[in-house]
């Protein structure tokens, strides 16, 4: 029950074997007819990973390079609803009732991204291609953008600017796709371990509409993944952590501290500071946003996972992520289910 990633040129692939997605996708969306391009870019290919993956990696960069490595135009007439917005190109598979409702969400999620976060600096629009079903995602993805393996719930293609989702893969599976672009252009000189736990940390969230504004809440821990930690969870080694390299490492134990970083009000900090190249005096960004030493941070990183754990039964019972018409519906909500309105206070 992990979400992993795999680097395939320019070609991030997220997949999580586990049975059922936290978030619900509320909204749908459509696509017109137009060409991508295929090309892997094999010259520039990152490989990390040890497994079968990169035998199959190296199979797909010779064959890019015996051919050229020409980009292929492909029809999408399969995709023929379009609706673009002020960030996005969305194209869909078939029409529904759920396009403009996902537009919407869309935009006000970059919105609120630059004014919460991080100021974005993207050639906008992001494409964003939504098949009818998970069947049919890896159907495109395999056929169509010519990407191996599993193709799990979505994946970002960062060289075409591009997410492929299907819609039932879930709200948050959009938001975590959707950060990754702005973490490949804005936040450049993160450490490794974000280049997972920072989009991760946006899959889970509950919020409203305030006119035209999109307020969300954020701090949540994602049931599914607590429960995949297992008891492994107060068994978590920080340092070891944050200074892993492998491309495999368990995207929930990577999001524990995204989520360890927020609580302590330092999470907006660590992306500025990514962002800024700052890491005033310390190694590490991590370490610059909480004004500690690693070592200094270990009894408050196992009070940490000793209060999560103390709460598993409550984490597990939280609904999955939502979005409503307006405060009032949104409080009605939280209070139904014990979620706190109150949001931890971050350090600029």
């Amino acid at each position: 029950m992990k979400l992993r990633s795999r680097i395939i040129g320019p070609v991030i692939v997220y997949s999580r074997a586990l049975p059922a997605v936290d978030e619900k996708l509320a909204m749908t969306n459509g696509w017109p007819t137009d060409t991508i391009t295929s090309c892997l870019q094999s010259p520039c290919m990152k490989l990390h990973s040890n497994s079968v993956w990169l035998y199959v990696l190296f199979i797909v960069a010779a064959t890019s390079l015996t051919v050229g490595c020409n980009p292929s135009p492909r029809p999408l007439d399969s995709f023929p609803v379009r609706k673009q917005t002020r960030y996005f190109d969305f194209r869909y598979e078939r029409n529904s009732s759920q396009i403009e409702a996902m537009a919407r969400f869309a935009d006000g999620y970059i919105d609120l991204i630059n004014r919460d976060f991080i100021k974005t600096d993207f050639d906008y629009p992001i494409r964003v291609f939504v098949a009818k079903d998970q069947n049919r995602f890896e159907e495109f993805v395999h056929h169509e953008l010519h990407v191996p393996g599993p193709a799990g719930f979505g994946i970002y293609m960062y060289s075409s600017k591009l997410v492929a989702t299907y819609e039932d893969s879930g709200l948050g599976t959009f938001t975590h796709e959707a950060m990754h672009a702005f973490v490949e252009t804005d936040l450049t000189h993160r450490p490794h371990w974000a280049d997972e736990g920072i989009p991760t940390f946006f899959e889970k969230f509950y919020g409203y509409w305030k006119n035209d504004k999109l307020v969300l809440f954020w701090g949540f821990q994602n049931p599914w993944r607590i429960e995949a930690l297992g008891a492994h969870l107060t068994r978590l080694n920080l340092p070891e952590i944050l200074s892993d390299q492998n491309p495999e490492r368990d995207e929930s134990e990577l999001r524990m501290v995204s989520l360890f970083l927020w609580e302590q009000g330092r999470f907006k900090r660590f992306l500025k500071f990514i962002a800024d190249d700052d890491k005033r005096g310390y190694s590490s960004y991590f370490e610059a946003a909480m004004d500690l030493p690693l070592e200094r941070m270990i009894p408050l990183w196992q009070k940490y996972l000793l209060d999560v754990e103390r709460r598993r039964d409550a984490i597990l019972a939280l609904p999955l992520s939502a979005i409503f018409h307006n405060e009032e519906a949104f409080q009605s909500f939280a209070k139904l289910h014990s979620i706190s309105t109150e949001q931890v206070r971050q350090r600029d």
